[in-house]
């Protein structure tokens, strides 16, 4: 298996491939302990992310979903937590994205670049669902960060309070504009502007800065204008400077919201031959992220109506690859809710398994005070039940803990049986159980003498049988007004008395021998 530096240097080095993706997935998926690889899984999950290996993504996932089911509160969990989001924006599927995003931000476990990151990332998140208030809020607390937790000098450009900034002025044009304040969103606009001034910037980041201004400018410039003849060259020239090679670092994955609109405004002044030029840059680009399916779409139409023959005749091709990439949406679709059905099911396997005993079965102590108090709401004729077994400590000093255990487990299989319970058995601490029947405290008092008197639980172990006794105390819920606390107090100091009576009777019996 890669390991975390080398994983790291493939990324950062641009030589991270899908055959490097496969290698990790198979080799996670054989390991035995996948806790013991949370940083492999987080950085291959963000390489599949900051690559855009949208098909890599589901066996990611599910390595990811098994992993977060496996550790309990810590930094490791909190990393899952961010790969989720990633993943899940891979695929587009938002509402998971700002799950997994605001866990990892309450998780007490946040890193201040990562926490940026989920920021922005659920900002954007928002601003694609036109939930533009929210998104706004959000990009307020990615500025935050910023101002109360400023980096250091050694920090990198694109790690930077400057980038920082940069995202935050530029995501809320576009936020502004959803919202129509078109005064706020040339306010924001003014903000990169004042960036672009700052001496400390290195020009490389400066260059950064004015073509992604250039294309935020435009956007804006679109929803003012009625000259879409201009918007429509200035768009062709920005491409242009894209496809030369004049953006050093790919500015695809902050245009993905930007693509449809202006191309449909090529469509609009019949820029078909540019149409077609840009729809084909897109979809080779390497780290475009938005759904190819609106760019095939446009490229379609162009096709139709060119006048040129070269073009018309790939009508056919553009019409094939825009119903393959529909299929691929569908694929993909219908594999996240393979994968969500599969998260569900493995979620309700935790939450019964955490409301059980491992050993007897039986539900816990957190079950009962989760579930008591809408039971006897439900139910004001029935009765709690306070058990207490006798002779356990006698036995695992016999047979030891495990025989021990055997006698809880008998204990509790009989007991059920034998109640033939409208109700549930607890395991409450140790060896004392709860029962909450929704039967009069008469008919429960009747068949616990039964089994006590005349019918015992027998527990058999090592060739040896014996009698399982235990004390109990019966309280009605109307006794106390339904209060549990009070009822499992109540039954508490009943099933003392009863227990005492029996080692009073006990002794008694031997004396008279």
């Amino acid at each position: 298996m890669y390991t975390v530096e080398e994983i790291k240097e493939k990324i950062g080095s641009g030589q991270w491939t899908r055959a490097d993706v496969d290698t990790i997935i198979a080799d996670l998926k054989a390991s035995s302990k996948l806790t013991s690889h949370v940083g492999e899984i987080y950085y291959s999950s963000y390489g599949v992310f900051a690559y855009s290996f949208r098909d890599r993504v589901y066996p990611m996932l599910e390595i990811c979903q098994e992993a977060k089911l496996l550790l309990g509160p810590s930094m490791e969990k909190a990393l899952i937590y961010l790969a989720l989001m990633r993943l899940y924006f891979c695929l587009g599927f938002l509402p998971k994205v700002v799950e997994y995003g605001l866990k990892y931000a309450e998780s007490g476990y946040t890193l201040r670049d990562c926490l940026k990151s989920v920021y922005n990332t659920i900002a954007a998140t928002f601003t694609d669902c036109g939930l533009y208030k929210e998104a706004d809020i959000y990009l307020e607390k990615m500025l935050d960060i910023s101002r109360l937790d400023p980096c250091g000098p050694e920090v990198d450009f694109w790690n930077s309070d400057y980038m920082n900034e940069f995202v935050y002025y530029d995501s809320k044009v576009y936020v502004k504009l959803g919202m129509g304040d078109v005064k706020g969103a040339e306010q924001a606009l003014e903000g990169i502007g004042r960036l672009l001034a700052c001496d400390d910037i290195s020009e490389e980041g400066k260059n950064f800065f004015r073509l992604q201004r250039e294309c935020t400018d435009l956007y804006l410039r679109m929803h003012k204008t009625k000259d879409i003849a201009a918007i429509a060259e200035e768009f062709n020239e920005y491409m242009r400077k894209m496809e030369s090679g004049e953006l050093k670092v790919d500015c695809l994955n902050f245009c993905i919201y930007n693509f449809g609109e202006l191309l449909q405004v090529m469509a609009k002044v019949e820029r078909w031959e540019d149409i077609i030029r840009i729809g084909n840059f897109i979809k080779d680009a390497p780290n475009f992220s938005g759904s190819i399916c609106p760019v095939y779409k446009v490229m379609c139409q162009a096709a139709r109506r060119s006048e040129k023959e070269e073009i018309r005749s790939q009508v056919h091709k553009y019409e094939r690859m825009y119903l393959e990439a529909l299929e691929k949406e569908k694929e993909n679709y219908d594999e996240l809710l393979r994968l969500l059905a599969k998260e569900e099911l493995r979620l309700v396997n935790l939450k019964d398994t955490m409301k059980k005993d491992p050993l007897t079965g039986c539900l816990n102590r957190a079950a009962f005070e989760k579930s008591s108090r809408r039971f006897v709401s439900e139910h004001k004729k029935g009765c709690l039940v306070f058990l207490d077994l006798d002779y356990l400590k006698e036995i695992n000093d016999s047979y030891g803990h495990e025989g021990g255990d055997s006698y809880l487990v008998c204990f509790a299989e009989n007991m059920k049986q034998a109640l033939r319970l409208d109700g549930a058995l607890y395991r409450y601490a140790g060896d004392e159980f709860l029962i909450l029947a929704s039967a009069r405290e008469e008919e429960i008092k009747r068949r616990l003498h039964f089994i006590v008197e005349e019918n015992p639980i027998k527990f058999h172990i090592n060739g040896d049988e014996r009698n399982i006794g235990f004390s109990y105390g019966i309280v009605a819920f109307e006794e106390k007004n339904g209060n549990v606390a009070e009822l499992v107090k109540e039954a508490d100091r009943r099933m003392y008395l009863c227990k005492k009576r029996n080692h009073e009777s006990i002794l008694k019996e031997a004396k008279t021998k």
